[in-house]
C-alpha cells in the first residue's frame, strides 16, 4: 500500500472552519465555536493553551479536531499560524501525559 491509513474514529470529533478567516481575531473566533471551547475563553493563545489543557473540556479518552480550509494559512495568519500548531503540538503532548489522545488534522 503506498498510501499510509490513518484511524482517525474518536470519541468526539470537533470541526473548525477557517476558510474565510483572515485575521487572527477571526482565526480564534472560529476555534472558539469549532473547539466549542466556555465561554470565558479570552480569545488570546495563552487562553487556548489553557482551555485545551483542562481537564474540564478535555473530557473524551480520544478526540479528533479538524482544521478546515487551511490552504496557504501560513500566508494568511504568518506567525499567528506558527503560534496556533505550537499550542495543538504542546497540547498533544499534554494530552498523552494524561493518557488520553488527541489528534489534529489540517485539511
Amino acid at each position: 500500500m503506498t498510501n499510509p491509513v490513518h484511524d482517525l474514529r474518536a470519541e468526539r470529533v470537533l470541526q473548525v472552519e477557517l476558510k474565510g478567516a483572515r485575521s487572527k481575531k477571526a482565526l480564534l473566533e472560529a476555534l472558539a465555536t469549532g473547539l466549542k471551547l466556555p465561554k470565558h475563553f479570552g480569545h488570546n493563545w495563552d487562553a487556548l493553551a489553557d482551555c485545551l489543557m483542562d481537564d474540564a473540556w478535555a473530557k473524551a479518552k480520544t478526540t479528533t479536531v479538524l482544521l478546515y480550509g487551511t490552504a496557504n494559512a501560513e500566508r494568511r495568519f504568518g506567525e499567528d499560524w506558527s503560534m496556533l500548531l505550537d499550542i495543538l503540538d504542546e497540547t498533544c503532548i499534554w494530552w498523552r501525559e494524561h493518557d488520553k489522545v488527541l489528534q489534529v488534522g489540517l485539511v
